[in-house]
């Protein structure tokens, strides 16, 4: 009687299983993979949702697919590494360029504060009748 009461629960068990697996097929990674390598990045505990777990697995086909388009350019028969770092430049440069990015914001938040410094020197040596 027991086995009668636990066989509806295997079977959900097996369907959701079955249901990962039919999507994880559509995709172009391993979704347990992609978690991994999220939860390795996470500092604090987060629950991941499915539709981040898919959203980054898409995510990631495309780039692998934006970089083997690019080395498929190549007039060579045997890609070499070279080849491959080319091809994924663009994409190991966004860390450089967002510095990049945030040093020329700094530059000119103290050029703006230095001409918000001359406009109140000048608005201080006018006479009254000309500002």
């Amino acid at each position: 009687m027991t086995e009668d009461i636990q066989q509806p629960e295997m079977d959900e068990i097996n369907a959701d299983e079955i249901d990962e697996d039919d999507e994880s097929e559509n995709l172009p990674f391993p979704n347990a993979r992609v978690v991994k390598i999220i939860k390795h990045n996470l500092k604090n505990p987060h629950q991941i949702k499915k539709d981040v777990k898919v959203g980054a697995n898409i995510l990631l086909g495309e780039i692998l697919t934006d970089i083997s388009q690019r080395m498929d350019s190549q007039p060579y028969f045997s890609l070499s590494v070279e080849h491959f770092n080319e091809a994924a430049r663009k994409y190991r440069e966004i860390g450089l360029q967002q510095k990049r990015i945030i040093r020329i914001k700094k530059v000119l938040e103290k050029q703006r504060a230095e001409l918000d410094e001359i406009i109140a020197e000048i608005e201080l040596d006018l006479p009254p009748q000309q500002q």
